[in-house]
């Protein structure tokens, strides 16, 4: 078993802000070589129904989107028009691109093959306001993105991170309601096998011809035996202190009883 490549609760409970940091660009797309990852991913990407779509107005910040990914990833792009079906082939990280439209950022192309809680149609031509308006203070967070999106600089990645706890390894979760289901319907001694921690790796990246934006995702489903002993503590006490509105919004109400459950065994 791999130890969870990232703990992003060790900086406490999600707090519904930015949070975005610089990396160098040599950090921007990581290598994956978990063999399970790639071979859910390629299952959906033969099914470009489930997870591709696409604006034709905006194809120019599409193509230049998958250019920039398959250089970043060493695979040379052919001498012919792209689509991000052809980049995210050689990555693990769902692509998101966004351009103004109308003074608003929107959603004109994307591939998600590990969406958390939201489908792909719900995105496609949805603007920051609308995406980002279940979410806590969304309204606000969603200006200071568009802010961030305003300036930045071609040669600069930001990164984020996302997390929760959710029962089973699902990657391909559109909709959280076969997962809450399964979470009431568990008792407390499939604690320890169900819950896997999920982790969204996030980065945001200008692209510099079409002035366009490329979000990525890459997620990261690990079961909570693989989380070092040493981090137990730092995951039950971002659990427990998250707000009262960020626990409802992300319904860990009907994950309470398997975590608090795991925490006991854990003795945290």
């Amino acid at each position: 078993m791999r130890a969870a490549p990232y703990a992003p609760y060790r900086s406490g409970p999600p707090r519904f802000q930015v949070a975005l940091a610089p990396i160098a660009l040599d950090d921007w797309l990581q290598p994956d070589i978990e063999a399970a990852t790639l071979d859910a991913r390629r299952h959906w990407l033969n099914r470009p129904e489930t997870c591709y779509r696409r604006d034709a107005n905006a194809a120019q910040s599409e193509t230049e989107a998958a250019r920039l990914v398959m250089g970043a990833s060493g695979s040379p792009p052919p001498h012919r028009k792209l689509c991000l079906i052809d980049a995210a082939r050689q990555v693990s990280d769902d692509l998101v691109v966004l351009d103004r439209v109308d003074e608003v950022w929107t959603v004109t192309s994307l591939i998600l093959t590990s969406p958390t809680f939201f489908s792909v149609d719900q995105a496609f031509g949805a603007g920051l306001g609308v995406l980002h308006g279940p979410v806590p203070g969304g309204d606000k967070l969603s200006h200071r993105i568009a802010r961030i999106f305003d300036h930045l600089q071609p040669d600069t990645v930001l990164e984020r991170f996302n997390w929760t706890l959710q029962p089973g390894a699902d990657r391909f979760t559109p909709d959280s309601a076969p997962l809450i289901e399964r979470a009431k319907c568990a008792g407390p001694a499939d604690a320890a096998r169900l819950l896997h921690l999920r982790v969204e790796r996030q980065t945001i990246r200008r692209l510099p011809d079409s002035g366009g934006v490329l979000f990525t995702i890459r997620v990261s489903i690990d079961p909570v035996a693989a989380i070092a002993s040493s981090d137990r503590a730092a995951l039950a006490s971002a659990w427990r202190g998250i707000s009262e509105q960020g626990h409802r919004y992300k319904r860990w109400d009907a994950i309470d009883p398997l975590a608090n459950t795991l925490f006991a065994e854990w003795g945290v």
